[in-house]
């Protein structure tokens, strides 16, 4: 049976500002729930609180919620700004209430369109993101995606290409690590940074300058298709999918 939570920061949000520190929460839940058999159906980082759908063992989501919650507030203190969490509401949901259950995760912060925040596992839902961190498979059939996208408040979902040119090799690259759910200076976006760029024009001696690698190594990373390079080009056509970390 799904478990919402709502858990509420009562002090020091700005702990949770950089994105580093919002990576790093969200993975440390992927792996707190990995390590307790505990599912993420759907997980939403607002401003003021963090909302979760799990599945699992009673104990087990308790100790999921702890254990995030908890070396948070550690990495918090270790940066000087810590972190207070305030309560926390949870309650059992029938199967029935699960897609209005993760469409109120993905609406955490209200009123924008889902696609515009990074932070919740919307964007992996309907396919414009693939993370280490999220996988859309943990809710198989039993949510229709689009369903959830209109009841979280979202327009009409992307379609086409970028057609226009100007997109600078900062977004670029900030686009190819978010469609990963990296940092962009995580070699992990190389990789579809190197097929965007050169779909948009830019050339193998302008990417090794920016990589700091060699002419060599570009073409290397280039050879063959990259299946995320539409999503990417998604990324540049839709205003919604264009706010990245």
């Amino acid at each position: 049976m799904p478990t919402v939570y709502q858990c509420s920061i009562a002090h020091g949000s700005d702990a949770l500002k950089t994105p580093l520190h919002r990576y790093a929460l969200i993975r440390r839940l992927a792996a707190s729930a990995r390590s307790h058999d505990v599912l993420v159906l759907a997980f939403g980082l607002g401003a003021q609180e963090l909302r979760l759908v799990l599945e699992g063992d009673a104990v087990a989501q308790a100790n999921v919620v702890r254990g995030t919650k908890a070396g948070t507030c550690r990495v918090s203190r270790s940066v000087g700004r810590p972190l207070v969490w305030g309560d926390t509401v949870c309650d059992d949901i029938a199967e029935a209430e699960l897609t209005s259950a993760v469409a109120w995760c993905h609406d955490v912060d209200g009123d924008a369109d889902p696609l515009q925040n990074a932070w919740t596992s919307h964007r992996d839902l309907m396919g414009f993101r693939q993370s280490d961190f999220y996988d859309p498979a943990v809710l198989g059939d039993r949510v229709d995606p689009q369903d959830v996208h209109a009841r979280a408040g979202g327009g009409s979902l992307p379609s086409g290409r970028v057609t226009e040119d100007g997109s600078g090799l900062d977004h670029m690259m900030r686009v190819s690590a978010a469609v990963l759910g990296v940092l962009p200076a995580d070699r992990r976006c190389f990789r579809l940074f190197v097929h965007l760029a050169r779909e948009r024009g830019w050339q193998t001696a302008e990417l090794a300058r920016a990589l700091m690698l060699t002419g060599r190594r570009i073409r290397q990373l280039a050879q063959g298709d990259e299946p995320l390079l539409d999503v990417a080009q998604a990324h540049l056509a839709d205003r919604r999918l264009a706010h990245v970390p």
